[in-house]
């Protein structure tokens, strides 16, 4: 399944890469791992784990990641690959558009909520959105908590939060630069890393996710 997460990943990194850098050499490669994101995209607007195959608001939220490094970059990105995401995101989202499903049809969850909110917020939602500030509000009466341990999430939160900035941003701010650091390990083999043992996800991702995600925070 990891196929496109990768690529999604990796084209973030390679639009970063030349956006930071200004280094032309970067330019063709960036280009071409977007124009492989719009050749893949499912025809219900998003991705999933094939090319052109199905959609889901996980995967989907890395690749809208991938297109907003890009465009960030000033590279080619068409208005109709965002718009074909709008869609998508319009059928998995529940409560109007302030919550999102996994796949259209399911129940929505907190994590891909804050991924779904993420995406409206690089598709071009404000932060006056009324579905926005309702999804915010949700994230806000859900913080950090590492005894119910979720990095996706937090992942995601932390990013839509730090855009709308304010009260909000320092509020979760606060509890993030605390909890995070106070759960990294400290001793022994693994120090340094975040234990993945509790996490929702982690069964899945190991200890390289748990670690990556907390630092991305």
């Amino acid at each position: 399944h990891h196929r496109l997460y990768t690529h999604a990943m990796a084209t973030m990194a390679l639009c970063e890469l030349y956006r930071k850098t200004n280094d032309s050499s970067f330019t063709a490669p960036a280009q071409k791992a977007l124009d492989y994101c719009y050749k893949s995209q499912s025809p219900q607007g998003g991705w999933r784990y094939a090319p052109g195959g199905a959609s889901d608001t996980s995967v989907t939220s890395w690749f809208v990641s991938a297109l907003n490094s890009g465009y960030r970059a000033r590279l080619d990105v068409p208005a109709r690959v965002l718009l074909g995401v709008t869609n998508y995101l319009d059928t998995a989202s529940t409560d109007g558009g302030s919550k999102y499903a996994y796949i259209p049809g399911q129940s929505d969850t907190l994590s891909m909520t804050a991924a779904g909110l993420l995406s409206r917020q690089y598709l071009g939602w404000t932060d006056d959105n009324e579905h926005m500030k309702k999804g915010v509000q949700l994230i806000m009466e859900n913080q950090i908590n590492f005894s119910e341990m979720d990095v996706y999430y937090w992942y995601y939160a932390t990013k839509v939060l730090r855009n709308i900035g304010g009260i909000q941003w320092s509020e979760w701010d606060r509890v993030m630069r605390q909890a995070v650091p106070e759960n990294q390990l400290q001793t022994g083999k693994e120090v340094g890393s975040w234990d993945p043992h509790n996490d929702s996800h982690g069964h899945l991702g190991g200890r390289l996710y748990t670690t990556c995600l907390c630092i991305y925070m």
